[in-house]
């Protein structure tokens, strides 16, 4: 039978994310002059800039996934309000070091602002769209892209050298998760 993990959505704040990672927007606001708000992206390899179009579904999920070599970081473009998941990055050289359950929260995407994941946290692999159809995101990302998943559902996991080029990615299997789905209360 499925245990479900009620996340609570809560309003991306700095302080609340900083755990996960940075949030970006301009820290100065002067009326006659401009700003450039430094970030501390960083990357491995070839930095990647590109678009993702996220469609509405549903507020279940049950595999999360971290990144080894980027501050992987997301601006939303269009669409309506979006919730994206987080865990705290875990021991990056354990690679059966997973969040668990318990630790898995829930945010409410600024549209005004981006964020970014600091390197080997654990996140969702979709944001999830609140109202209209879907939401456009700007994903920054880089080349390779090493990638851990691990599916709660089935304790399947994989390490992949470069996410979705890595045509032999190493299969791992979580002992003591299975059956377990997160579901998004209050939407």
């Amino acid at each position: 039978m499925t245990k479900v993990y009620s996340l609570t959505v809560e309003s991306m704040q700095e302080e609340q994310f900083k755990p996960f990672g940075e949030l970006w927007y301009a820290t100065q606001k002067p009326p006659d002059h401009r700003i450039i708000s430094p970030t501390s992206y960083a990357h491995d390899g070839k930095s990647t800039v590109e678009v993702i179009w996220q469609p509405k579904s549903g507020v279940r999920f049950h595999q999360l996934e971290r990144h080894f070599g980027v501050t992987q970081s997301f601006v939303q473009l269009s669409g309506g309000p979006s919730i994206v998941c987080v865990a705290a990055p875990t021991d990056p050289d354990d690679l059966y070091d997973i969040p668990s359950p318990e630790d898995v929260r829930a945010f409410l995407i600024d549209s005004s602002q981006g964020y970014s994941f600091r390197r080997g946290t654990w996140h969702s692999l979709d944001r999830y769209i609140q109202n209209g159809v879907g939401s456009t995101f700007l994903i920054i990302n880089s080349s390779p892209n090493p990638t851990q998943l691990v599916n709660y559902q089935t304790g399947n996991g994989f390490l992949s050298k470069d996410l979705d080029v890595d045509n032999n990615p190493r299969a791992l299997k979580h002992k003591n998760i299975s059956e377990i789905e997160f579901k998004i209360e209050g939407v």
